[in-house]
């Protein structure tokens, strides 16, 4: 046989090559070529495998993120505060408050009410403790088809990418979650990204246009001193020639 795979009677059939290879390598002359004899029966092995078709199985994804981040960081929280009540010695002192007399009090008080009063506040509690029986019913009726909508939607995620297989745990919880954090990591990265654009277009504009600004600026203040330079020495005969004139009348009316 050349196959692999059950025969009759459930008996898996061995290529003729390795029935050949374990027949040579029981003789005493063949320990030398062992190693370079496995490598081959290996590569021909893979080489059946790879003509076949058939794949190596991959191993599953672990989890990204699941709901027992947060039942363990609630677990630590909750050891956290209670080392520190132990820490604090709180036990000791609510064991020395007097709750038997505070409740003693209390139920004096509350024969105290009339009977209007006590009847409202029984009924109030009544009241309480039934919505909230009924939201937990409620909240479990909505969490099945809910639960049962986020299962297949990763298997139909799982189903468009099998690499990523066991990504995401099958339960409503791990698939929120996921989401969250999902959604956390592109916030972030998309707030670096504008960062780092913002960033480099600042530079760009403090190196590149902020120098062409200060050269026209430049140049513009060069053109004004030269057209001020151009206009003194034309000005400065007129300046003088009225001087002269004012002179003259001046003298013109001393004399008369």
């Amino acid at each position: 046989s050349s196959h692999f795979g059950p025969q009759d009677g459930g008996v898996v059939a061995v290529p003729e090559r390795a029935s050949s290879f374990c027949a040579a390598s029981d003789q005493p002359g063949t320990l030398a070529a062992m190693p370079s004899r496995a490598a081959l029966f290996s590569l021909c092995l893979v080489g059946r495998l790879a003509a076949s078709g058939a794949a190596p199985p991959q191993p599953p994804s672990t989890p990204l993120v699941t709901t027992d981040l947060l039942f363990g960081t609630y677990e630590l929280v909750y050891d956290l505060y209670s080392t520190a009540w132990d820490k604090a010695g709180m036990g000791g002192l609510l064991a020395a408050v007097p709750i038997d007399k505070v409740k003693a009090e209390i139920n004096k008080q509350w024969a105290a009410l009339p009977p209007d009063v006590s009847k409202m506040l029984g009924e109030a509690q009544t009241q309480t403790v039934q919505v909230k029986a009924l939201a937990l019913e409620y909240a479990d009726k909505a969490y099945e088809p809910a639960n049962d909508f986020a299962v297949n939607w990763i298997k139909q995620f799982e189903a468009v990418a099998p690499q990523y297989k066991g990504l995401i745990r099958h339960s409503l919880g791990d698939l929120a979650l996921f989401m969250v954090y999902t959604s956390m990591v592109v916030y972030l990265l998309v707030k670096i990204a504008l960062f780092v654009l913002r960033t480099t277009w600042a530079v760009f504009c403090c190196f590149c246009c902020c120098g062409c600004c200060r050269r026209g600026k430049a140049t513009a203040a060069g053109s004004a001193t030269a057209k001020a330079k151009a206009k003194s020495p034309a000005a400065a005969p007129a300046a003088s020639g009225k001087a002269a004139a004012k002179a003259t009348a001046k003298k013109a009316a001393a004399k008369k």
